[in-house]
């Protein structure tokens, strides 16, 4: 895949997502992502020809925008496995970039934010000031999320097109809200896990299940 490709630019431009306002929803499921996987950073980035821009950042400056060569998200998009994963970039430098070694970020995990035409529009991606590993169950929840994500923006981009201008902003609040209710779960089944590093499959199952219940109300709206 090109990620200078023509359709891919227009796909994502037909999204009206680009340097938009900061929305709870997608805060949340950063933060969420953040929590479940143990990680300090998570974020939803969008890749353009000459920048990246975060829609919604836990652990780094929200909507910040970052040259192409300084992000590994760009490699995600086009990357052939379908969650890009560097586990310990300080024992690869040449793989890292000159923003990861300044922030001392050694691990990445990148997910394709991908329509159902196949476009990549960017990734929900997370990072760490440490080596690990990261399992083929834990890229599975990833990918759920990212999954979720791209739900959303199907949503948003369907409802706020509707004749109901508010449509958007009222699903919004109740994918919000039920989100924030299977936070409480989440809880319960990492504290159950002791903060297990990576995350047992045991645990990922359930917490899969909790989410794809938010994934249930943006699916039958969008």
């Amino acid at each position: 895949m090109n990620p200078d490709d023509p359709g891919r630019l227009a796909a994502l431009d037909s999204y009206d997502i680009l340097y938009s306002a900061r929305e709870k929803l997608f805060d949340d499921v950063v933060e969420l992502a953040s929590y479940i996987f143990s990680v300090p950073v998570a974020r939803i980035a969008f890749v353009q020809p000459q920048a990246v821009w975060h829609k919604a950042s836990a652990g780094m400056e929200p909507q910040e925008v970052l040259a192409p060569e300084q992000s590994l998200c760009p490699r995600a998009i086009v990357a052939p496995e379908p969650v890009l994963v560097y586990p310990d970039l300080e024992a690869t430098p040449d793989q890292s970039t000159p923003a990861m070694r300044a922030r001392n970020l050694r691990f990445y995990a990148g997910a394709p934010l991908q329509t159902s035409q196949g476009h990549c529009l960017g990734t929900l991606c997370l990072a760490g000031y440490e080596a690990r590993q990261f399992t083929v169950a834990e890229q599975g929840l990833l990918r759920q999320l990212a999954a979720l994500v791209m739900q959303a923006l199907e949503a948003r981009r369907h409802l706020r097109t509707a004749q109901t201008p508010t449509a958007w902003e009222k699903l919004r609040r109740e994918a919000e809200e039920i989100l924030h209710n299977q936070m409480a779960m989440v809880r319960y089944l990492k504290a159950r896990g002791a903060g297990q590093v990576p995350v047992p499959e045991t645990l990922l199952t359930p917490i899969g299940k909790q989410l794809a219940e938010v994934a249930q109300v943006l699916t039958v709206a969008g």
